[in-house]
């Protein structure tokens, strides 16, 4: 971490758009059924920075490792991940669509990739078989749009008439998912450090069969916020900034960050 280096990332832009030209769920939908559901491993990058009580934290970091579904391996590449059905529970009432540590964003969590089998899912009693009328809280859409607005309909909620979230069709095929002066409350649990003994040999002893994170901070606040994927489906930008961010002022109710990922693909399987 270093202390108040600001560098040109985290001197915000001004959003290119607020959901004035938003589209709806079903084009949104439309626009994700044209992803490819192949399965692939990618290795991804992340550069990114954020600014936080008072800090600034860089990330530029290659997941290239193979990842492995009985112990943690730091710094994996794309994976869709596994789901054990004895330490869920809801696994009991619906089907889980799974996302793994090698499958969110770096810092908030978001799904590294949307397609037609993850994007959006109604619940589906797995007993009777029957769909409910809400939506699968594990899905693609759901779990962004909690990210956004996490605070909706809540009695602390401190801006209900924005707790909205849009949806933007981008010119390269790509969609974008965004808040504007939302209330959310996110967890930035991947801060600062995977648990990597080779370039971070201080943050041990940690054990593989429970790979807490070695840092996890609620923010709650006001933010302008965005999740970019392309054309293909995958992650290429998330962004938060609290309303009125100040990049050289110190204060600890103001936050930002943002990460840009780049892939490369290779054989099918890791």
């Amino acid at each position: 971490m270093s202390k108040r280096f600001i560098p040109f990332l985290l001197i915000p832009l001004l959003l290119t758009s607020c959901g004035k030209d938003s589209i709806s769920m079903e084009q949104a939908k439309e626009i994700v059924s044209k992803y490819s559901t192949e399965t692939v491993y990618p290795y991804y990058k992340v550069i990114g920075l954020l600014d936080f009580n008072g800090e600034t934290t860089p990330v530029d970091a290659t997941f290239d490792q193979t990842p492995s579904t009985d112990t943690f391996v730091p710094y994996a590449r794309y994976n869709e991940g596994f789901f054990n059905e004895s330490i869920d529970p809801r696994s009991s009432d619906f089907d889980i669509i799974i996302y793994a540590m090698a499958s969110r964003s770096y810092w908030l969590r978001a799904p590294l990739r949307i397609n037609s089998e993850n994007f959006f899912a109604y619940g589906k009693n797995k007993t009777t078989g029957e769909y409910t009328d809400s939506e699968n809280n594990t899905c693609a859409h759901y779990l962004i749009e909690h990210l956004i607005t996490s605070y909706l309909g809540q009695a602390a909620n401190a801006n209900p008439s924005s707790m909205h979230m849009y949806i933007e069709a981008l010119p390269d095929g790509g969609i974008r998912f965004g808040g504007k002066e939302v209330h959310t409350k996110v967890t930035i649990d991947n801060y600062p450090f995977y648990p990597d003994y080779n370039t971070h040999p201080e943050l041990y002893p940690w054990k593989e069969y429970n790979p807490l994170p070695c840092y996890s901070n609620s923010v709650d606040a006001k933010v302008n916020i965005y999740f970019e994927y392309n054309k293909d489906g995958w992650l290429t930008k998330e962004s938060m900034y609290t309303v009125g961010y100040d990049p050289y002022k110190v204060a600890a109710d103001q936050v930002a960050l943002e990460a840009v990922y780049s892939y490369e693909f290779g054989p099918a399987n890791p």
